[in-house]
């Protein structure tokens, strides 16, 4: 063996000792435990009961359909971890109040706030017309809206960002029409909300969650359809930018 290649193996990095890196590993899982511990007192702090608090995500997806690019509204109970959603073309104020109503009727618990980032279509700085802006009118349907200034400041919201359809949860091969697309995202609903262990939830899904509350008791499944006050929602409302649910400006 030459003497350059002593040299690299002599300088080579050894691999850790088994005890350092048992070592390594439970410091690590004691770390995790910590902080899922910290998210769980956080959520009894600030959600103790199903709808104290829900969280409302916007995620723009990386594909076009009929030329438009798809955004999906979230919902997500930061008590339960319980979620809806709906895919739209319209990121508008009047898009996401029509997404709050769909929301107040589906969830099978009513809801007291809603939180937002400050950014469109929650938060409108050049538009100060009543009839546009969006935590008046969340305010007139009777739920609290509160703004989360940035992610940092609010865990809850961060983590449950990344819990939304989106991204990865798209799947590699794209939807080909806005119904395929909503039958995808009703798909992902009904596994997040039955079959999705979250970890802060002490490994239970946000059904089993729900159902720790005296009045769930007997709730064994979750499946949010796009049903408004008894009706089917049309697709036409769900994908079109030309209509504007907002109420008229007062005369």
């Amino acid at each position: 063996m030459s003497a350059h290649c002593k040299q690299v193996l002599t300088l080579s990095p050894q691999p850790p000792a088994p005890l350092a890196f048992e070592s390594l590993c439970m410091e690590l899982s004691h770390a995790g435990r910590l902080y899922l511990e910290k998210i769980a007192s956080l959520t009894d702090q600030i959600a103790p009961t199903p709808g104290r608090l829900v969280y409302l995500h916007t995620t723009k997806l990386a594909m076009r359909l009929s030329g438009l690019q798809p955004v999906i509204f979230s919902a997500i109970d930061a008590n339960t971890q319980m979620q809806v959603a709906q895919a739209n073309f319209a990121l508008t104020s009047a898009a996401a109040l029509s997404f709050v109503d769909f929301v107040s009727h589906i969830f099978p618990f009513p809801i007291s706030e809603i939180r937002t980032q400050r950014e469109t279509p929650f938060h409108n700085p050049n538009d100060h017309r009543p009839h546009r802006d969006f935590p008046t009118l969340v305010a007139e349907g009777g739920h609290v809206h509160s703004f989360v200034e940035n992610q940092s400041s609010d865990a809850l919201f961060s983590i449950t960002s990344k819990m939304v359809f989106g991204g990865l949860s798209v799947g590699l091969a794209f939807p080909a029409s806005a119904d395929e697309l909503q039958r995808d995202l009703n798909r992902f609903l009904f596994f997040h909300n039955n079959f999705r262990l979250v970890p802060w939830l002490e490994g239970k899904t946000p059904i089993q969650k729900l159902r720790t509350f005296a009045r769930f008791e007997g709730m064994h499944s979750f499946s949010p359809r796009d049903e408004f006050e008894g009706r089917q929602v049309p697709a036409s409302m769900r994908f079109s930018e030309s209509i504007d649910l907002a109420r008229p400006a007062a005369k």
